[in-house]
């Protein structure tokens, strides 16, 4: 094993589209892959930047039927403005149609773990949990992986809601 088989351009090259990187993605499939390179983008960096909350903006806001029409808020982008990224990233979990609770947050082994909780209506719930250095990062971490639930139970019952 060499440090080639970590290269995260190498995987990343296998989850973005082609060569027009820039455009808009046309297709759920191409939303669904931008979606899971900037959760692999996350994994790699030490702390969270501004920049990253944006990008997972952009890409939520194009997901069909996740995003409402005032989506971000301006307290979002006030919290954003402030350099409050925690704060910022906890208020988007709870300001799109899914209604994620922040079930549980602790700090081990200098490891965040964040986990979200989804309650359909009946009964069941859906538990999402992320782990990492940074706290916003696992926040982060955690609510792009029930988008990512929510993208696939979209485009497979074509409903958009959450497994039960």
């Amino acid at each position: 094993m060499s440090l080639h088989d970590f290269s995260l351009r190498r995987h990343a090259r296998s989850l973005l589209p082609g060569p027009g990187l820039r455009q808009r993605p046309d297709t759920v499939e191409a939303n669904a892959d931008e979606l899971e390179a900037l959760l692999l983008r996350l994994t790699a960096v030490r702390r969270l930047r501004e920049h990253h909350v944006w990008e997972a903006v952009r890409v939520i806001r194009e997901l069909p039927g996740l995003a409402v029409d005032e989506w971000p808020s301006r307290r979002f982008r006030d919290l954003m403005a402030a350099d409050a990224l925690v704060d910022a990233v906890i208020h988007l979990t709870s300001t799109t149609e899914a209604k994620l609770c922040l079930r549980r947050l602790s700090h081990e082994l200098g490891l965040w773990t964040c986990t979200l909780r989804y309650q359909p209506p009946g009964a069941g719930r859906v538990t999402f949990k992320a782990r990492h250095p940074d706290l916003a990062t696992a926040i982060l971490g955690a609510f792009l992986r029930s988008c990512r639930c929510y993208q696939l139970a979209a485009g497979a019952a074509g409903r958009g809601q959450f497994p039960t």
